[in-house]
């Protein structure tokens, strides 16, 4: 039987490096593609909803990605000008 110090290391091997934006910023895309699709060619109201739903979610989680990404890019702009990085 597996004891709790097990469970943690597998769940920390489990886990994965964290990604970064432009990767998650791709995975994003995709899926928002793959909800459109499946929104043009609904046929039932359900699956349309769904598709709809799915597509709102989707856009406003990329909107934010593109915000936190143009942030940071405007952060470490001024950090180089100031010649003083804060991290």
């Amino acid at each position: 039987m597996a004891g709790p110090t097990h469970k943690a290391r597998l769940g920390k091997k489990l886990r994965g490096k964290p990604g970064n934006m432009a990767e998650v910023r791709g995975i994003l895309w995709y899926a928002l593609k793959r909800a459109q699709g499946i929104l043009d060619t609904a046929t039932e109201n359900d699956e349309t909803l769904k598709a709809c739903h799915a597509v709102g979610q989707l856009a406003g989680q990329y909107v934010k990605l593109l915000e936190i990404g143009e942030l940071e890019a405007r952060l470490a702009a001024l950090e180089a000008a100031m010649g003083n990085p804060v991290c």
